[in-house]
């Protein structure tokens, strides 16, 4: 990620889908790619399917990352979700999202967490294939997306404080099975994070998630999804680049601040399908005099403005109806990681659990990438907002079920 137009230098490229053809033989052995002794792979799967995994809500399974003083020295694991057994031929679709916030920038202040310091700590991470819930490197893992990194900038006024690293789908054919670094009916994957400065010391570290006032830790603010294709899976993609906003208010509390940026509609969804969704929008604060936190997610609505998934949504997906949590970055006016104007990116996915309908007809859904803006450091005036430039989209792909369900009426209300 990076902020606006800019080489995004901090960022280990910017692909939005990587393919990655699992073929692990002896050289790729030797490169550390991963193997393990030969063993039996499960029978290939019959037909067509589509299956799902996600690491859920409240998912970050640790709240300090250790800032090492090399590249890599105390990397963790920050999330996990178990696959669906593997099967040869299938593709397996990872998306993620990692919230990772510096600390401890003021002495003794209350919600300085760990020792201080002023330096600005590069942040990296990857998605890892493995068998154990723990495991960060060795032969026994391999990597499957393109490692995301930036340096989050640490110094006032220019302060970042929270920066996320995203994973757009990335795509994986899974042709040898038994080659895996993990038994098929036994695989993970983990998304691992780490953190590091040349003067970094013990006791110095980051959060996984954001810090309170109050010096604890709150989280929900990344996860880790999978989708697992086998056969000729009916997919269909939609992609939109029209604004449904142009400005986004800052500092109005709840609903009234929030607004939907992009909006896609998904018609007659059924039990069963998959939706995947990887968005970017850009957002100058060049009217503004001060840094603002921007914060966004992506959400199944009921209609193109909605910004939460209240009503049916919440109760046919997945993860409540969230394709991704609710996590952002301070947009700076002056270098930083994120400087005006400024890029979000989001990426994640959700299974419908139920058939949409309402009173026995199908009923469409959209989904919507709602962001929100507050001030840092200042008193906002009445009027002030971002603005939202037209370099952005919502790409979104719909995975069809393959077996025909059988009509159920959903009777819920709006």
């Amino acid at each position: 990620m990076s902020g606006g137009g800019r080489p995004a230098g901090a960022v280990a490229g910017c692909v939005v889908a990587t393919i990655v053809a699992i073929a692990l033989g002896p050289a790729a052995a030797a490169s550390g790619g991963g193997s393990s002794p030969a063993r039996s792979a499960p029978a290939k799967a019959a037909g067509r399917s589509v299956r799902f995994a996600s690491s859920g809500d409240h998912s970050e399974i640790r709240k300090r990352l250790p800032i090492a003083d090399h590249k890599w020295g105390k990397k963790r694991v920050a999330l996990t979700a178990q696959l669906p057994t593997l099967h040869k031929g299938d593709v397996l679709k990872a998306t993620g999202e990692v919230q990772l916030s510096t600390t401890c920038i003021d002495f003794d202040a209350v919600r300085c967490i760990g020792r201080h310091y002023a330096f600005s700590p590069r942040e990296d991470a990857r998605i890892v294939l493995t068998a154990r819930r723990g495991a960060t490197g060795g032969d026994h893992v391999m990597a499957i997306a393109q490692a995301r990194s930036l340096r989050c900038h640490q110094p006032l006024p220019n302060r970042n404080h929270h920066c996320v690293l995203v994973f757009p789908p990335s795509e994986t054919k899974l042709r040898h099975p038994d080659r895996l670094p993990c038994p098929p009916a036994d695989c993970r994957l983990n998304l691992v994070v780490e953190a590091d400065h040349p003067r970094a010391r013990d006791g110095q570290v980051v959060l996984i998630g954001a810090d309170r006032p109050d010096g604890t830790v709150r989280q929900d603010k990344g996860r880790l999804s999978a989708t697992v294709l086998h056969g000729r899976v009916d997919s269909k993609r939609f992609r939109t680049a029209t604004r449904r906003s142009h400005a986004v208010p800052i500092a109005p509390s709840g609903k009234a601040g929030r607004r939907v940026i992009y909006s896609q509609r998904i018609n007659k969804l059924r039990k069963g399908d998959v939706i995947e969704a990887s968005a970017r929008h850009l957002i100058t604060i060049a009217s503004l005099r001060y840094p603002v936190f921007i914060g966004s997610d992506v959400v199944l609505a009921r209609g193109p403005r909605a910004v939460s998934p209240a009503g049916i949504p919440r109760q046919v997906a997945s993860g409540n109806g969230d394709l991704t949590e609710q996590n952002g970055f301070n947009c700076t006016h002056a270098a930083s990681a994120y400087q005006d104007p400024c890029r979000t990116r989001k990426s994640g996915a959700v299974r419908i659990t139920r058939n949409v309908r309402r009173h026995g007809h199908s009923v469409p859904l959209w989904v919507n990438v709602v962001s929100a803006g507050a001030p840092k450091g200042a008193v906002p005036k009445h009027g002030d907002r971002m603005r939202v430039l037209p370099r952005g989209e919502l790409v979104v792909r719909r995975y069809r079920a393959a077996e025909p369900l059988r009509k159920r009426r959903l009777a819920v209300e709006d």
